[in-house]
């Protein structure tokens, strides 16, 4: 009998259990998974489960909130993890800390004195038509860029579809306006952005240059420099196509007026530096492991990710004697990735004699990046595809042995070069560089929240691994590849 009135009671549970579900669905509250695709461990790689995913977030996360700090410490407009900055300063005494709690040896920064800085103290930008102002609060101007008159520029707007010629003349003049414009190259950060529109843009006699970023909802996007003469700003998507249709609205010889100010300035007498920290092995032979320290906004995966990666990998041999290690194991906290001065990369690349005896390069660089659509930029339950190079023919079967091993995804075909920090020495060592780049790339929407946990996990597994197996190849091959 109690048998039976059992299986009634749990037929009975079930039944509301998915008489509630099926209520929920209909309430329009859909299903989640929250999985994540990835922890592919092999029998032979057991080892590398010491390398926790969870773990290394956590140090993402720890240093977004270095930036966060910066930002709320009178710093709304441009922050992060900035070169000569308060937040450099934190970054710099963090790694320092994780590097001495591991026991290495020869912990310090290399103290670079910096040129002065391209610091924007403040700006805004409002747009007014027949009654109405927007308010454009993403607007961000270019790295590096020209700032306006101290009393700021009161300009007529107009839109100039995709900046390209066709558009540019259905526009007809652009001279003395501000011109704003919608661009489809989403990954764009750079100079050369919808095929040179801010180029063709200038040239022409625009007065400012809006580059509306045609990635959903309404982030703010820092880009490198643009080679502008005149000031020019990236623009949310929201914010850019509110100000479309508002140009669109007005009629003839009503054009909608924009109020622009921008202050920079070059601020001398700052100070960075390179973080060092060695693991010694039982030879002079030596593993370089490299993160670039700086990042703007978060800075989640460009480069917290590549930098958690990096604190991984000294976790993991750190714990293994130095009669364990084959070779020694020099890690870098380098600086001046985004400030274009690539100044610790200069340095390197003067001091080839650094690299006399090394068998490996790593640049641990954007290792974390979650797959999005560009649709909705929402995160899906995998790691982005990875671009990857490898030196030579031996080393390249190395790293591909390693990321099959894992499950790192990564387009088929090698770079022909790595277009990471390591750009400016690369070739003084064998090299290695796997990176991810999603949407979100350098924009206040790059937050640990698009960090695939799995795939950080995955790729910092396949660098130790790398390196591992590395070891059982003599370093003369290695060098001779390169």
């Amino acid at each position: 009998m109690r048998k039976h009135a059992l299986i009634v009671f749990v037929s009975l549970a079930v039944a509301f259990a998915i008489g509630s579900i099926g209520h929920a669905q209909a309430q329009g509250q859909p299903h989640v998974r929250h999985s994540e695709v990835g922890g592919r461990l092999a029998p032979a790689d057991q080892q590398y489960g010491a390398i926790s995913g969870v773990r290394l977030k956590g140090y993402v996360e720890e240093l977004a909130q270095i930036s966060r700090r910066y930002r709320d410490n009178g710093h709304p407009q441009f922050w992060g993890r900035i070169i000569g900055t308060p937040a450099d300063a934190e970054n710099a005494q963090w790694m320092l800390q994780k590097f001495r709690a591991l026991g290495m040896t020869d912990v310090r920064e290399q103290v670079i004195d910096l040129a002065p800085q391209w610091i924007p103290q403040s700006w805004s930008v409002t747009a007014s038509a027949a009654g109405k102002t927007l308010q454009l609060e993403t607007a961000q101007p270019t790295y590096g860029g020209v700032g306006t008159p101290a009393g700021g520029l009161d300009l007529e707007a107009v839109y100039a579809g995709l900046g390209s010629d066709a558009d540019i003349a259905l526009a007809r003049d652009v001279r003395g306006k501000a011109v704003f414009f919608y661009s489809t190259d989403l990954t764009s950060r750079h100079v050369g952005v919808a095929d040179e529109a801010v180029r063709r843009l200038g040239e022409r006699g625009a007065a400012v240059i809006f580059i509306i970023q045609g990635l959903p909802g309404n982030l703010r996007t820092q880009f490198y420099p643009v080679q502008s003469k005149i000031p020019t700003f990236t623009l949310g998507q929201r914010d850019g196509l509110a100000m479309r249709d508002m140009i669109g609205a007005t009629a003839a010889g009503s054009a909608p007026r924009v109020r622009v100010k921008l202050d920079t300035q070059m601020v001398p007498n700052l100070k960075s530096g390179t973080v060092w920290g060695t693991l010694p092995g039982t030879s002079d032979e030596t593993v370089f492991i490299v993160a670039h320290r700086d990042g703007w906004f978060d800075g989640a995966n460009d480069n917290g990710a590549g930098v958690a990666t990096m604190i991984g990998l000294a976790e993991f041999f750190a714990k293994l004697t130095p009669q364990q290690r084959k070779r020694t194991i020099t890690f870098l906290g380098t600086t001046g990735h985004h400030n274009s001065g690539a100044n610790s990369g200069a340095w390197f690349a003067e001091h080839p004699e650094v690299f006399a005896k090394a068998s490996l390069l790593i640049n641990s660089e954007h290792t974390g990046a979650a797959q999005s659509a560009h649709y909705s930029i929402r995160n899906s339950n995998t790691a982005a595809p990875s671009t990857w190079y490898a030196s030579g023919t031996r080393l390249a079967a190395i790293v591909m042995n390693a990321l099959d091993a894992f499950g790192v995804s990564t387009l088929p075909e090698a770079s022909a070069r790595p277009a990471g920090e390591i750009g400016r020495y690369f070739q003084l060592a064998p090299s290695v560089q796997v990176m991810s780049t999603a949407f979100v790339w350098h924009s206040d929407g790059e937050t640990p929240e698009t960090i695939s946990t799995t795939g950080l996990e995955a790729v910092t597994r396949a660098y130790a691994k790398i390196v591992v197996d590395s070891n059982a190849v003599d370093i003369k091959e290695l060098r001779e590849l390169r």
